[in-house]
C-alpha cells in the first residue's frame, strides 16, 4: 500500500469555504482512483459535523440524512461521519479510503497516523498552527502553496538517526515498547546516546518514529523513554551493556 495523498487545509475551521475546499480536495483524490472511494469525516464529537457548514457541499438534506448514516457522494462513493470513540479498528474500511480530520489537533492526528488502508487524507486545523507537528512530519501539499515545502529535517544528528534506525529494525514495531525486552534495549539505545554526549533528540522523536514506521503509541511511548533518559542529571553509566563501543562505532559510521 503506498502512501496516502496529505493536504493541509490551513484555514478558518468556522468559515464556510473551507468545508468546501476540504470536500474538494477529496474529490480530486476520488477522481484519480479506478473505483470508488469512501470519505470518512473524523471529527472529535458525533456533534460537530453540525458546525461544519455541511449544507454547502451536501444539501440541507444530505447535510441532515449523514447525522443518521452514511450518504452518497455526487462522484460516487459514500460519506459517513465518525469520531475517535465510534472508530474501532487500525484499518479504516475493508476497501481504500479519504480522510478528512475536521477540527484537527495534536491528538486526533497522532490517531489518524495509526491508521490503514488510506487513499487520502485531508485535514483542518481547528486552530492556526494546530497541525505544525503533523505537516513537519510529512510534509503534506498545502492549500494555498504552489509547490509542496521540503521535507523537514526532523533530527539531524546522524548518529542518534542511525541508532534510532538500528533500534527500529531490533524492536517489533507493531507493538511498540509493549514488550519489556523491546522496552529495556530502546532504553539501552537511548542511554548509550546520552552518554556519548548527544543532544536530547525528545522534541522530534515521535514524529521521527511515526515517520519511520512506528504505531503513534509506540513512538510516543518511545519519547517519555527518551524525555525519562534526558532528565537525569548526570550522563548514565553504561556499564554493563553488550558491545557499546561496537554498536556506538556502527551507528558513527551508518551501519546498524
Amino acid at each position: 500500500m503506498t502512501d496516502p495523498v496529505r493536504v493541509l487545509v490551513p484555514l478558518d475551521s468556522q468559515a464556510p469555504e473551507t468545508v468546501q475546499y476540504a470536500f474538494a480536495y477529496a474529490k480530486k483524490i476520488a477522481e484519480k482512483s479506478a473505483t470508488p472511494l469512501d470519505v470518512v469525516l473524523l471529527t472529535h464529537t458525533k456533534a460537530q459535523p453540525g458546525f461544519m457548514h455541511l449544507d454547502a457541499v451536501l444539501g440541507a438534506r444530505g447535510s441532515k440524512a449523514l447525522s443518521k448514516g452514511a450518504v452518497q457522494l455526487p462522484w460516487g462513493g459514500s460519506l459517513r461521519s465518525e469520531t475517535l470513540q465510534t472508530i474501532k479498528s487500525s484499518v479504516i474500511g475493508p476497501k481504500p479510503a479519504i480522510v478528512i480530520v475536521y477540527f484537527a489537533e495534536a491528538k486526533i492526528l497522532d490517531f489518524v497516523d495509526g491508521l490503514k488502508n488510506l487513499e487520502g487524507l485531508i485535514v483542518v486545523p481547528d486552530l492556526p498552527g494546530g497541525a505544525k507537528a503533523w505537516a513537519e512530519r510529512w510534509s503534506p501539499a498545502t492549500h494555498g502553496q504552489a509547490q509542496r515545502a521540503a521535507p523537514a529535517v526532523l533530527i539531524s544528528d546522524p548518529v542518534v538517526v542511525q541508532a534510532l534506525t538500528s533500534l527500529s529494525k531490533m524492536v517489533n514495531l507493531s507493538t511498540g515498547l509493549l514488550n519489556p525486552r523491546d522496552k529495556d534495549y530502546a532504553d539501552e539505545v537511548l542511554r548509550i546516546l546520552r552518554a556519548k554526549g548527544h543532544s536530547d533528540p525528545s522534541g522530534q522523536i515521535k514524529s521521527w518514529a511515526i515517520q519511520n514506521g512506528w504505531r503513534p503509541d509506540g513512538a510516543t511511548a518511545l519519547e517519555a523513554l527518551s524525555r525519562k533518559v534526558w532528565s537525569l542529571q548526570r550522563a548514565p553509566s553504561t556499564r554493563g551493556y553488550h558491545n557499546v563501543e561496537g554498536r556506538y562505532a556502527r551507528w558513527s559510521g551508518g551501519e546498524d
